[in-house]
């Protein structure tokens, strides 16, 4: 459960970061009222962003070869780039990318489970 729980948060990270990068007001709103407001330029957000999905994609990976089944964490990867380059096209792309990355954590959590109640009845 820690696992999933480091995951998600990286994920909320870059969800945040995205949400800034593309320009949503709420987002752009709370940085600024925490004092945060250097932030909103790109310079800072794209790094930022493109940080937590390594945070997101190396925790995944490193969750994936333990459970060894990597195909979640290429799933993500995909979803990953398609967020980062997402940036450029389209808000959806960003959001589908997401997606994604979401998805492949909570498969990789699944097989977690599959694996470990598999352990515990034999």
């Amino acid at each position: 459960m820690k696992e999933l729980a480091k995951q998600f948060g990286s994920l909320m990270g870059t969800s945040f970061a995205a949400a800034c990068c593309l320009g949503v007001t709420a987002a752009l709103s709370a940085l600024a009222a925490i004092g945060a407001g250097f932030l909103i330029n790109d310079v800072f957000l794209i790094p930022l962003f493109l940080g937590f999905i390594a945070l997101s994609l190396w925790l995944l990976f490193q969750s994936s070869r333990s459970h060894r089944d990597l195909r979640p964490f290429w799933v993500a990867l995909g979803g990953g780039i398609a967020a980062f380059v997402g940036l450029w096209i389209a808000p959806l792309v960003v959001i589908a990318g997401l997606a994604i990355c979401v998805a492949s954590s909570l498969w990789d959590f699944r097989r977690g489970l599959v694996l470990r109640a598999a352990r515990t009845s034999s």
